[in-house]
């Protein structure tokens, strides 16, 4: 519901002579357009700028805040994103951010723009006269801190950064227990990740390093601000940098600092160790909890006890923390306490949890390493070969998704085919050498129709990987049907869709043998899932939308992607527990269909030049592996060394059901229906026409003379 603002007015006995009343009025409204009115109920007016996954955290983390607040605004350039926002809000959804301040007029303003954008939206926030709480990192460079600082100064405001690991219980506790370690001489943070893919380019790399590099590097100044009481600077003394790594060391008087940021060090981890003479603490920022002995481990009964005692707090504190997370639902302990914390400083007007000095100091270190970052970047580049570039005559295929796991194994299958490859992503990895141009596009919104102008055909891979349904409506089905209609402007008649063998409904009896007239799943079917749901609805679009927009598909539905040479378990057929240890789901002879990721993108590449001869639809399976068994087998010829102890499938569905049912009653929300036995019952194929089409794209070996026909068609 919009809620109404009115602005001051003077009543006709306050106005003066009549000839001054119109100056005056004016001069009044002007004045009440730059203060954001006080609401009538005493609650903080809020306004969320951004609509991605941060601000749906933030507006799930204030649920939890106590001080009285409203969202009475979100804005996003896309305008579907910000209805969606402002539906759960029950705010108002705006497009332009001077519009949102001049209609709703907050009080306080969250920036959760995309990283590197951050510094507009909050200056013209502050402009406006709002408080500003801005997601990580605050903001690239010094200069703008402390341009954004100057301005919160001047109108009275307060800024905030959403650095919540220094409102971690784990890291509260930690400082609480700071004096009994005596004199501090060092502070250590850790930051280990998994990035997802190990294929990216060293700059796609370096931005996800520099995106969470504020997470340990907060934590890391807070304390070495905390422990070096006397204020003293914090220099950097010496720095390691690569795309995928960070050392640095830091110096703060007497106390040495040491940050290490890592993609690739395993196993994943989020620490900060304090030790002094008396002995050292560490806190755990993914297990929430506190562990260390917090003696010097001298004598001899510290010897034997110290790792026993630390043993048990991580054991309690791991079983604690993950209780706490299941029933708070947080996957970011200390973002409600920050926001808390910035809520309440605004409503009792008092200084922000983050000390102006403080947020300069830490932009500054943050622009400093970022530097050393990006010159690792540029050295690896330079060393990299020359790419020789495809020939201009070359047939042009544009595929969506070309930064994914399968993206870029189409990439390379298209461009040692003699294709030239046009990568459409949102954040193009620039180092792919299969990629000979890029257009960073989001396909959830309309898609200019000049991507795919020139384009002989359209290879459609891109989908929300990881999502939930509101995520798959956008960026699965809303992106399919943007791409149909930018190809039709663009006159763009050729469509390779990539698909999924989830799409098909599921198996009436054990033994029926599906193939590629089986039918979808019904619809709207989010019982089996939000990836199968968006699936399915986005090749019902591709089925129905297309021939009226004159384009012609073929149709690929492949199976569990795999690789041989990474061999990495599919989530349909077990989960790692611990070690070399996997949970395993039926038994080694139940049937369970892949195809290696490498076969799966040759077809890709065979039905972008054989388009015209290619089937229309087909469900890609390697009949070389029929079975759970056969798929071990081929990993463990490739080096794998996994153990699995399998559970019955009946039996895992009816303990995930019990366990969402738990949940959900010490949550006090009823879950969603989840078909769990429909989505990992086996089911058994005809491979027939897969079986034709990969032998077919195997033996394929095209000529110079051939791609250049294709290219003339």
């Amino acid at each position: 519901m919009r809620c109404s603002v009115r602005p001051i007015v003077a009543t006709e006995r306050h106005l003066g002579p009549p000839r001054r009343r119109d100056t005056l009025a004016l001069v009044l409204q002007a004045h009440s357009s730059m203060i954001p009115p006080q609401s009538s109920t005493g609650r903080l007016r809020v306004a969320v700028v951004g609509a991605g996954r941060m601000a749906h955290l933030h507006l799930k983390a204030l649920r939890r805040v106590p001080t009285p607040h409203s969202v009475v605004a979100v804005c996003d350039t896309q305008e579907a994103a910000a209805r969606e926002l402002a539906a759960l809000a029950g705010a108002i959804p705006y497009t332009s951010l001077a519009t949102l301040l001049g209609d709703a007029r907050p009080q306080l303003v969250h920036v959760c723009t995309p990283a590197g954008t951050h510094f507009e939206p909050a200056r013209t926030a502050l402009e406006a006269g709002a408080n500003v709480f801005v997601e990580k990192p605050f903001v690239e460079t010094e200069r703008e801190a402390r341009d954004l600082l100057v301005a919160a100064r001047a109108r009275g405001l307060i800024l905030c950064a959403g650095h919540q690991q220094v409102r971690d219980p784990a890291y509260l506790a930690l400082m609480q227990r700071v004096s009994a370690l005596g004199e501090i001489v060092q502070v250590d943070s850790r930051f280990t990740f998994n990035p997802g893919t190990v294929t990216l380019g060293p700059r796609a790399l370096a931005t996800q390093l520099l995106d969470i590099l504020p997470h340990p590097l907060s934590s890391l100044m807070s304390a070495l601000e905390q422990v070096n009481g006397d204020g003293a600077a914090i220099d950097v003394a010496a720095v390691v940098a690569e795309p995928t790594e960070l050392y640095a060391l830091l110096r703060a008087g007497d106390v040495l600092g040491s940050l290490t940021v890592s993609l690739r060090a395993r196993p994943v981890a989020s620490t900060l160790t304090v030790t002094g003479r008396g002995g050292a603490l560490t806190a755990d920022f993914i297990r929430t909890s506190v562990t260390g002995a917090a003696n010097p481990g001298t004598g001899p009964i510290e010897k034997v006890f110290n790792p026993i005692v630390e043993g048990w707090q991580m054991a309690a504190g791991a079983v604690a923390g993950v209780s706490r997370r299941l029933i708070t639902g947080g996957n970011y302990p200390g973002v409600a306490e920050l926001i808390g914390d910035f809520y309440s400083a605004v409503a009792r007007h008092r200084p922000s949890p983050f000390a102006p000095d403080h947020l300069q100091r830490l932009t500054a270190m943050y622009e400093v390493l970022a530097t050393h970052v990006r010159g690792a970047v540029e050295r690896v580049v330079v060393q990299r070969p020359e790419q020789r570039p495809p020939s201009p005559t070359a047939p042009l295929a544009v595929l969506t998704g070309a930064r994914g796991f399968f993206g870029k194994e189409i990439a390379r299958s298209l461009a040692s085919r003699g294709f030239r490859v046009r990568g459409v992503t949102r954040s193009p990895d620039l180092d792919d050498p299969n990629v000979h141009e890029w257009r960073a596009v989001d396909l959830g919104r309309p898609v200019p129709p000049d991507v795919f102008a020139g384009a002989s055909v359209v290879i459609h891979a891109a989908v929300e990987a990881a999502g939930g349904y509101a995520g798959h409506q956008r960026n699965t089905i809303d992106a399919t049907r943007n791409v149909l209609a930018a190809m039709q402007a663009a006159d763009c008649r050729q469509l390779v869709y990539v698909s999924s063998l989830s799409v098909l409904r599921p198996p009436r009896t054990p033994w029926e043998r599906q193939d590629e007239r089986t039918p979808l799943a019904p619809p709207d079917a989010r019982r089996f899932g939000a990836y199968a749901w968006g699936k399915t609805e986005a090749e019902r679009v591709v089925s129905n939308e297309a021939p009226g927009r004159g384009v012609a598909t073929r149709i690929l539905r492949p199976a569990a992607l795999v690789s041989r040479g990474n061999p990495d378990l599919p989530g349909l057929v077990g989960r790692r527990l611990f070690g070399r240890w996997h949970l395993g789901l039926g038994r080694p002879g139940l049937p369970f269909s892949v195809c290696d990721v490498g076969d799966a993108a040759t077809v890709v590449a065979w039905c972008t030049e054989h388009f015209d001869t290619a089937p229309p639809v087909v469900n890609l399976i390697d009949d070389a592996i029929p079975t759970r068994g056969r798929l071990l087998a081929a990993f463990r010829a490739g080096g794998w060394r996994g153990r699995m102890v399998w559970m019955p499938i009946p039996l895992f569905a009816l303990l995930f059901s019990a366990a969402r049912l738990a949940i959900g009653v010490l949550t006090l929300h009823r879950p969603a229906r989840f078909a769990v036995w429909g989505i990992f019952r086996p089911r058994r194929y005809d491979t027939s026409v897969s079986a034709g089409l990969l032998a077919a794209a195997r033996a394929w070996a095209p000529s110079a003379e051939r791609v250049v026909h294709y290219a003339r068609r």
